[in-house]
């Protein structure tokens, strides 16, 4: 019997996915989840918004809000995401000026935002609509806000690629997933997925008027960029 393929949605995970995320990318727990909240101190402005696009759980805007809340009053956080299973995960972190929303962000009205986070997400969005993202996260900037974005991204040549490639595989092994499983996501995210090479994003951000850009954290094949305005 011919496999019928379902396209792959971490909100068929929800419930499980932190544990997820966490044991897919290296470096995600101990290393891009504290670096965005550490640079979040840095550009969270008084009076501003702060969105996470993308938000899943809500779990790195709920860490956003606690270090910054006290410090920068009359800032309003706010999560997005397009996946209706997600919503359960949302409540426990609700606060009077902490909000999640179910939306697309390509429809989105992004507005007076001091810092923006997008991690995992634009290698999501189709390929046509990912400049004309980038462009409304950008104006909606505040001057000296930042864009903190982190994607997962194909190596400069094949050769990388492919040794790359298999030092991933072996570490996904290694943290307990099957050959049947890794196979299987695969398979899922042909056609869903479409991602850049470093060098690439570096341009597509710089195109959406990020003059000053740099990355502050990497895994193999994700990275994470500090854009500013």
């Amino acid at each position: 019997m011919t496999r019928v393929k379902e396209d792959f949605s971490f909100g068929k995970m929800a419930l499980g996915f932190r544990r997820h995320i966490e044991a897919s990318i290296p470096g995600y727990k101990t290393g891009l989840i504290p670096d965005c909240v550490s640079q979040s101190e840095r550009f969270v402005q008084p009076g501003t918004n702060v969105y996470d696009v993308g938000c899943t759980t809500g779990h790195l805007l709920a860490r956003i809000r606690r270090v910054n809340n006290k410090a920068r009053p009359n800032v309003n956080y706010v999560g997005i995401d397009i996946e209706p299973n997600f919503i359960g995960s949302w409540d426990k972190h609700r606060r009077l000026n902490m909000r999640f929303e179910l939306h697309d962000a390509r429809a989105y009205k992004f507005e007076r935002a001091s810092a923006i986070f997008s991690l995992f997400t634009v290698q999501f969005i189709p390929p046509v609509d990912k400049a004309a993202l980038l462009d409304r996260l950008y104006a909606s900037l505040v001057e000296g806000g930042a864009l903190i974005i982190a994607e997962k991204t194909l190596a400069e040549t094949p050769r990388l690629q492919e040794a790359l490639n298999s030092q991933y595989l072996d570490y996904k092994r290694r943290v307990g997933f099957t050959s049947e499983q890794i196979l299987d996501k695969d398979r899922a995210l042909h056609g869903q997925m479409t991602t850049w090479t470093e060098s690439e994003l570096r341009e597509a951000l710089q195109k959406a008027g990020f003059r000053e850009l740099n990355s502050f954290w990497k895994g193999l094949f994700f990275v994470g960029y500090l854009a500013l305005k």
